[in-house]
């Protein structure tokens, strides 16, 4: 949302994907199965008319374009610029779907849904959706489509409520968390002078084998997820680093608060902030405060810039990003991943996309705990943040969580 009111206007944010089909692929099929999930889910039909009014269409916004191209690399850079091209927030639509053609059993598939539609729950909805609507044309199956719920029913809800009393007992929670921590997001006070160029650089650390299963003995220790024990793990390490009593951080809260939301595709996700302020004896003391308080704010969890505004009230400053943002992943990334459609056999493409979003200001730790592998990783701007003090960071995280002596 503080996109559409013109904060961040140097980015897009998009979901995309690319692959290599071979095999006998429908493009009909493919059409009819896009057309299919269009109508099923109401927030691919969904345009903004102004930040505070969206309009749905009846039917579809697009779909599925065909192209051809000379050669495998012809193919990429089509497909680069395709998905690449920022969606314009006045509409008309905020995906696109598009086949290029290299022989008779190789195609190109790609797909860009804009993050203002889209999360990552939402996107799994849609790529169930679509292979399994391509395979019930290819069968002939012209069926109705069972609409999900609605995105638009959803927004409305969440209208009501806010201006009524759960408004105004997130306005008195918002206003009582900016006096004690201040307005968010926090920032990661470490580094010095800049000289504005981005450098993207990554850091890792390789934990232990065992380090899911004594996350776990960690959380059920404190009686908390294990998010909020990594988050507290975060905190609590950026408080070391930093030399700061307090330390901020911002995270992803899921937002399907309400009944009947968990098959909705949409855009439901909120980012909202986390702080740790109290000296703890244990990490299963601070994993248990970071716990309780993931209950408030995700409870109040709305767009702050814009419900700031609505309250004239400053929550959020405009156009700055997190010092730090923390996620938990259990799962490779590889599961998040379109299933080739049937009847072929898929090969991913990375694809360097101009014009993404880039974490200039934000240090992003990913807590990757996979069933093999398991690591701590730091993405940052090396022009911003000095390594050193993200490899403290990060060293610090993983003492928290994972003492040596807790073996």
């Amino acid at each position: 949302m503080a996109r559409l009111t013109g904060e961040f206007a140097d980015w897009h944010n998009l979901h995309y994907m690319a692959m290599w089909l071979t095999g006998e692929l429908d493009v009909a099929a493919l059409r009819d199965a896009w057309w299919r999930v269009c109508l099923r889910h109401d927030a691919l039909r969904r345009t903004y008319l102004s930040p505070e009014e969206a309009r749905t269409d009846p039917d579809a916004l697009n779909e599925v374009e065909f192209h051809t191209a000379a050669s495998d690399a012809d193919a990429v850079e089509l497909m680069r610029r395709f998905i690449g091209r920022p969606f314009d927030l006045g509409g008309p639509s905020f995906s696109r779907v598009a086949v290029v053609r290299c022989g008779e059993r190789r195609h190109l598939f790609g797909i860009a849904i804009d993050h203002i539609i889209n999360d990552l729950a939402s996107w799994a909805l849609i790529r169930a959706d679509f292979t399994e609507f391509y395979r019930r044309a290819l069968t002939g199956d012209s069926g109705d489509v069972t609409a999900a719920g609605s995105y638009q029913s959803f927004a409305s809800e969440e209208r009501r409520l806010f201006a009524g009393g759960w408004g105004k007992e997130c306005r008195a929670f918002w206003r009582s968390y900016v006096d004690e921590f201040g307005t968010v997001p926090a920032p990661f006070p470490v580094g010095g002078d800049t000289t504005g160029a981005y450098q993207p650089r990554t850091i890792s650390r390789v934990l232990p084998a065992d380090a899911k299963s004594r996350l776990h003995a960690l959380s059920l220790e404190a009686r908390a997820t294990p998010f909020a024990a990594v988050t507290a793990g975060v905190l609590a390490a950026a408080k070391e680093v930093t030399g700061d009593p307090v330390a901020g951080i911002s995270v992803n809260q899921h937002g399907r608060m309400l009944p009947g939301t968990s098959q909705t595709a949409g855009l439901f996700v909120q980012t909202v902030p986390l702080h740790l302020k109290t000296p703890h004896k244990s990490p299963a003391e601070a994993a248990r405060e970071v716990f309780h308080r993931t209950h408030d704010v995700f409870e109040y969890s709305v767009p702050l810039l814009v419900a700031g505004r609505y309250w004239s009230e400053t929550l959020m400053v405009p156009d700055r990003q997190a010092g730090l943002y923390v996620s938990l992943n259990e799962a490779p990334p590889s599961s998040h991943d379109l299933p080739p459609f049937a009847g072929t056999e898929a090969e991913y493409v990375e694809l360097d996309v101009p014009g993404g979003k880039r974490f200039l200001e934000t240090v992003v730790v990913a807590w990757n705990l996979y069933e093999t592998g398991p690591e701590l990783v730091a993405h940052y701007n090396e022009d911003r943040f000095p390594g050193k003090a993200v490899e403290q960071l990060l060293e610090a995280a993983e003492r928290f969580v994972l003492p040596a002596d807790a073996r």
